[in-house]
């Protein structure tokens, strides 16, 4: 599954880092959103990390293996890291599945529908 990717950083001017990822995440890119997620959270006065999946059409095992490789990356760094919009119900399961649904926001609304 090859298609477009991309990242747009923003910060809030308070220290969060939101990277909005758009379009799929596959073997393709999964080692470019771990970079740039270690990137963002080594960043000197980096506060929290946000990963908005907004934009995701394609989030394969690849991309949560980024996603659990971008966490550990901040906890490295000391950074409070969350997953945010995440819209897709196997994608919020397979967060469940692997630890990372205590951070995704809308996985829960996710759960409530089942």
């Amino acid at each position: 599954m090859t298609g477009s990717f991309s990242v747009v950083k923003s910060e809030d001017g308070e220290g969060t880092i939101r990277l909005s990822i758009s379009g799929d995440v596959d073997n393709d890119v999964a080692p470019a959103l771990t970079d740039i997620i270690a990137n963002a959270a080594d960043q000197p006065g980096a506060g929290p990390i946000v990963v908005d999946l907004d934009r995701v059409s394609a989030l394969t095992a690849a991309g949560i293996r980024a996603l659990l490789e971008g966490r550990e990356a901040a906890e490295r760094c000391d950074r409070p890291y969350r997953i945010v919009n995440v819209h897709d119900e196997t994608a919020g399961h397979a967060l469940r599945v692997v630890g990372l649904a205590d951070i995704a926001e809308q996985v829960t609304a996710l759960q409530q529908r089942r």
